[in-house]
Order: structure tokens, then sequence, then C-alpha cells
């Protein structure tokens, strides 16, 4: 599948609204000549959270990515960054998991009537994750035959839900439009929605996270519900922005090259879910960005520290952090 991306946007502007981390002192690097801001401490009062969320503004369209944790940390950003929710005009979640769609229920009505959601309408499946020794990994069979003495050891826990007649309620109750659609969807010219991830690696799928379908049931998670964000920017190349990547940060920005026949990547903001990889699989995807060579590489909330010290050290003039109130203007 090839989707037309047309020309391509003049510019975009990339806020982190929710995020784990919190810093005043982290000033913005001249290297990046003003396409990387640091909020520094105009967030002394914000909150970070186990989240993510995000703000597009890009020809005129203003697209909310994500909707933060449960702990609502984003509804306090949002005043402190003088954002206002009923500015934007869609609103795209990533993927059926708390720390993405924990705030939906309280933002919603604040961006008020005639707006669209978009989600992939797997996002309602239990979704479980197995929580053993650091590297530790469990597979399908495994999980299936031990499900309730792992419960018991308290190695599995049953994610919060997403439950679908409560979206639908909320959605009709504030006048909006749900869209579920496992499909890329153009959001504004020059931007897509991934729609459903194309593996072409499934090595590079998150490991220990799995589906319940039943109380006996259980079946290989494969973010079917996950949604990444395509954006082209003039002259530059693409964008690519990830709630988790729980697909593969390979994966997801390989696919977006497949949609929109764009092979420059110009940015991957975004978490990247490494927290768990093994150290080979980090160094293929450091080794993989020193190959494409995008201009920025943000990767925040559940990409990981030991995958951030590589690809600072690698690529030094190309990595950055993200925290609540960074800026990217690309």
């Amino acid at each position: 599948m090839s989707i037309d991306f047309g020309n391509g946007v003049d510019s975009a502007k990339i806020t982190i609204l929710s995020n784990n981390t919190i810093d005043l002192t982290l000033q913005t690097d001249p290297k990046f000549k003003g396409k990387v801001i640091q909020p520094t401490v105009s967030v002394v009062n914000a909150i970070g959270e186990h989240a993510l969320a995000m703000s597009i503004e890009v020809n005129g369209a203003n697209i909310l990515y994500d909707f933060g944790g449960m702990g609502l940390a984003i509804l306090k950003n949002l005043e402190i960054l003088k954002v206002k929710p009923e500015n934007f005009q869609k609103a795209v979640l990533s993927h059926g998991h708390f720390d993405h769609f924990g705030t939906i229920f309280k933002l919603l009505p604040l961006m008020g009537s005639n707006k669209e959601i978009i989600v992939d309408p797997n996002i309602y499946k239990q979704k479980v994750g197995f929580l053993g020794e650091a590297g530790e990994i469990v597979d399908i069979n495994a999980l299936r035959e031990n499900y309730r003495a792992y419960k018991k050891a308290k190695k599995v826990r049953e994610m919060p839900g997403l439950k679908k007649n409560l979206l639908e309620k909320l959605i009709s109750d504030n006048q909006q439009t749900l869209i579920e659609t496992t499909e890329p969807m153009e959001l504004a010219p020059g931007v897509w929605t991934s729609g459903e991830i194309e593996l072409l690696d499934k090595s590079e799928l998150t490991n220990n996270l799995f589906l319940k379908i039943d109380k006996t049931t259980f079946e290989e998670e494969s973010f079917r519900d996950e949604i990444a964000i395509y954006i082209k920017v003039k002259d530059k190349g693409l964008v690519v922005l990830t709630g988790c990547g729980h697909t593969g940060i390979i994966n997801t920005i390989k696919y977006g090259q497949k949609l929109s026949g764009v092979d420059k990547i110009y940015a991957v903001i975004g978490g990247f879910h490494l927290n768990w990889a093994t150290e080979e699989h980090l160094d293929k995807v450091v080794n993989y960005f020193s190959e494409l060579k995008p201009e920025i590489i943000c990767g925040m909330h559940c990409t990981g520290f030991k995958f951030n010290t590589k690809i600072f050290s690698k690529m030094p003039d190309n990595a950055t952090l993200g925290l609540v109130g960074t800026k990217f203007i690309l």
C-alpha cells in the first residue's frame, strides 16, 4: 500500500504535553538551531507521570496524540503550557494501554463538540503483562500453563482496559465522532495515521505482553491496535511519531517509508519501548539509526535509559531528550 502525502507540509510544531520526565535545568541545545526547544523554568509546576501525550500543529490543524495517564497530570500540564483542549480538532489514541488513554474521560469533554476521535478497534481487548525478574521472558505456552500460579505470585497483571460502551457514550454525549479503523487515515494534508503497522520483523515486538480473551484463552500480542503518525515535511523528509513503538521502532519507520514513498527520515519522536530490550537488540536499533541518520532522535517515556545512553554516545549531534513542555519546530 502507498499513500499520496502530496508535497508535504511547510512546517510542523510538536509539543510534549505528558511524559515521565520534568526538568527545569535542561537547556535548549544550539546544535538543533531552534528545532528543539526545552521548557526550562516554564514547567516549574508541571507534573510528570508514566504517560505520553503530544500536540501536533500543522497547516492550521491541531491534533492531540494520546491522552496521558491515569494520574491526570496532563490536565495541569495543559494549563501550564497554555494549550486549550477545545482547539484540538482531532485526537488519535496510539494504542489501548492505560498510560496513553488514562485521562481520556476527562479530556474529551474539554475538547467540545464536532471533534473526531480516531482509534483502532482492537484497543478494547484485555491486555496482560508478565512482570518477572529483569531479563525474564515468558512465552504464550508457559503463560497458559502457569497463569494461576503467576497471578498468585503477582507476576502477571491484567491492565486497566478501555471500555467500548463507556467510550461510545462519552463521545455521543459530547457530540463527537468516534472513528474505529485499521486503515491509514489522513489527518491533514501531508499528515497520516499508520493504521495497523506491518510487521516486517516480528522479533521487534515487545515481549511479555499478551491478550486475555477469556478465563482460559490467551493470545500472542502483536499490537494490532498500535497507531503511529507520519508527517511529510517539504524538502526535509518524514517525521515519525510513536506512542510506545510496541511493534518495533524499525518496523514503524520502515512502514512509514513504504506508505509515504519517502525514504528520508527527518525526525523520530516518541516511545520506542526498549526498556526490556536485550543488549543485542539495543545495538541493532542504534546501528539502524546511525545508518538512517535522522536529524532528530527523541526516545521518551518507555524508551529506556540504556538506549538513550547508547544513542547519545553514537549520535550526539542527533539525539535529544524530550520532557514535558519540549517543543519541536520541524
